[in-house]
């Protein structure tokens, strides 16, 4: 039996380091459980078609994106995205498809596919040489604890005037609940276009 001054000792000895092995497997169950929602919470899936390096020196010029998503005008968001990083991604000469005066506000306006089949005829006339189009396929906030963003979009580079898609890549992405659907996108553009290989002659 334990004399009282060991009692003690032994209960204090037992007390101080159940604490200290709880406080262990408390941060274990956060390396566990936390931390992997951490990654999960931003994340993306990529799909690229590989091609021949294109030549950043000539002509390029951004189509209209068809929007299949809920969210209006997303398709116009990406388009200003896509022409930026492009000329950050080292091609100078990116252009943006301006729609002609008896097309603003009218049907056209509403019909995506046909306005960029259109802007592919008007790219060829102007002796473009490759032609950027694609779609969102997705651009939302996830129902839910926290309404992460989510975006889905696609990405094709046509050859003209021969209208062969050369380089294509899809991809979507989730972000941060306190993200935004442009930062996503954004930064989703950014993870797709960097695949794609340049040359500058």
């Amino acid at each position: 039996m334990f004399k009282n001054k060991n009692k003690k000792e032994f209960l204090h000895f037992f007390y101080k380091n159940s604490k200290a092995l709880d406080f262990r497997f408390t941060r274990f169950r956060f390396f566990i459980f936390i931390v992997p929602s951490i990654f999960l919470a931003s994340c993306s899936v990529i799909d690229v078609q590989k091609s021949a390096p294109l030549s950043a020196s000539q002509r390029w010029m951004v189509l209209p994106f068809q929007n299949y998503s809920q969210t209006p005008r997303a398709g116009e968001q990406v388009e200003e995205m896509v022409a930026t990083l492009f000329r950050i991604r080292g091609i100078p000469n990116v252009e943006m498809y301006q729609p002609q005066d008896e097309d603003k506000g009218g049907w056209l306006d509403f019909n995506d596919r046909k306005r960029q089949e259109k802007a592919l005829l008007l790219a060829m006339k102007d002796n473009a040489s490759y032609a950027i189009t694609g779609s969102v396929d997705e651009w939302q906030y996830k129902l839910g604890v926290g309404s992460e963003p989510v975006v889905g979009l696609t990405i094709r580079v046509i050859e003209l005037p021969s209208g062969a898609v050369v380089w294509s890549a899809s991809g979507a992405r989730s972000g941060w609940s306190t993200g935004s659907l442009s930062g996503t996108a954004q930064k989703l553009l950014r993870e797709l276009i960097s695949k794609l290989e340049i040359t500058k002659s």
